[in-house]
């Protein structure tokens, strides 16, 4: 996550560790090529049957010169048949298709498994390095190629685990971020992110469980600007 330095160096916070070892990604990566090669042959069938249909269409030929009755009747008939080709070519075609973009999904979805392997580093199989392509632009794309409920309900599962940790992260860093607007600046807003980055560190843990940022960072700003009164009071 490209959050977690400026995450760690302004509260000593660190994203939690994925904890995998190189036998779990290994067998991880091995179990999806398996998965890969299904897609893979599922998508050479079906570039057969395109094949096939590409062929059938070329061969269904039309007479243009057509004379007679009974060849003007052909000629509706080869028509008729060339036209249930056609329809049939673009069948195949778009299922071709469809598969390509399976294929595609399935392999940038093992993508995802590349950035923990290359972390581990140590004893993960080089094998399949060049196997999966980069990574999905979003894993949601996968979920709309699953036919497997279970499975459908895993991967949301996960997504929305991960959805929340980069929420809660994005949230911790706007909080700790000092205030770019003067209005926000000419009320508190030094002292309230100061308040946000001593609530996130590490340490307050016990902090964090009995009171929310919101409170403690109001609070603060508060008590801070009653203990600047206090000094002009007295100065006075």
């Amino acid at each position: 996550m490209a959050a977690s330095p400026k995450l760690r160096s302004l509260t000593g916070l660190t994203i939690p560790d994925t904890e995998a070892t190189a036998d779990e990604i290994n067998l991880l990566m091995s179990r999806f090529e398996v998965l890969c090669h299904r897609e893979e042959e599922e998508l050479s069938f079906r570039q057969k049957d395109v094949s096939s249909a590409e062929y059938a269409l070329k061969n269904a030929g039309v007479n243009v010169n057509a004379r007679t009755v009974s060849e003007v009747k052909n000629k509706n008939a080869v028509k008729g048949a060339r036209d249930a080709y056609e329809r049939q070519y673009h069948s195949a075609f778009l299922r071709q298709k469809e598969q390509q973009t399976r294929v595609s999904i399935f392999r940038g979805f093992g993508g995802l498994l590349l950035e923990e392997a290359e972390h581990i580093g140590k004893n993960v199989s080089k094998k399949y390095f060049n196997s999966f392509t980069s990574s999905l632009t979003s894993p949601a794309e996968f979920i709309n190629v699953l036919h497997d409920a279970a499975l459908v309900r895993d991967v949301r599962f996960i997504l929305d685990a991960l959805c929340a940790l980069d929420n809660a992260v994005e949230h911790i860093l706007k909080c700790c971020a000092y205030p770019n607007d003067r209005y926000e600046l000419e009320r508190g807003g030094i002292g309230r992110t100061m308040a946000y980055r001593e609530y996130y560190r590490a340490e307050n843990a016990i902090l964090r469980s009995v009171i929310s940022d919101r409170e403690y960072a109001e609070h603060a700003v508060k008590y801070n600007q009653l203990s600047q009164y206090k000094k002009k009071i007295f100065r006075k």
